[in-house]
């Protein structure tokens, strides 16, 4: 008979079962991380994993949306902490936050091309929900800078994932000079679709 955790139980181990998540995409991958190795790890049956997500990929995609999430909203609470955001400084607040996924678990995930093989195996409201969440995010920075008009929320929401697929050919632009060019590239796009105030 399963063991009925508390409400506190579940919530530890559901904050146990996310860190774990990250350390083993970071590790591993999402092909050869296991559920049950992430339910030993975190000291819980395999069983008992399955009442708090229905797969590896359905945990995987939640700290994915979090690690997603969590950027997002840093960088528009950095917008909105400074009276005007110039070219030069949106461009460094974008410089970091694509070193800080450079970094990052989810970086692992993209770069041994397991993103296609991870939403291939989520049921499709999954993914509905998370473009939304991407347009809501998008929408919250677009308000905080200075837009051309004629550059939709859409366009914006493209080009931030262009830059992000740059990342993934690092090897191909040079070691050496990666740094310099990811921050030639975002400078090129800050300037293409915001205005100065005049």
């Amino acid at each position: 008979m399963a063991t009925a955790f508390t409400s506190e139980e579940k919530e530890v181990i559901r904050k146990k079962l996310h860190k774990v998540a990250k350390e083993c995409l970071q590790r591993y991958g999402v092909k050869k991380t296991t559920v049950d190795q992430m339910a030993a790890m975190v000291d819980i049956s395999k069983g008992s994993f399955y009442n708090f997500y229905s797969s590896k990929e359905m945990l995987f995609f939640t700290v994915l949306e979090e690690y997603q999430i969590d950027v997002m909203n840093r960088l528009t609470e950095q917008l909105a902490m400074e009276a005007k955001i110039d070219t030069n400084r949106l461009v460094e607040l974008l410089y970091d936050l694509y070193q800080d996924f450079r970094y990052s678990f989810m970086y692992t995930i993209f770069k041994n091309n397991e993103m296609e093989l991870l939403i291939r195996k989520l049921p499709k409201e999954a993914i509905t929900n998370h473009h939304l969440i991407d347009d809501r995010m998008v929408k919250k920075i677009v308000s905080r800078i200075n837009i051309r008009e004629n550059v939709s929320v859409e366009i914006v929401s493209a080009l931030f994932r262009t830059i992000a697929m740059t990342i993934l050919h690092i090897e191909e632009i040079g070691e050496k000079q990666f740094d310099t060019t990811l921050k030639l590239v975002i400078q090129g796009v800050v300037e293409q679709i915001t205005k100065e105030d005049r």
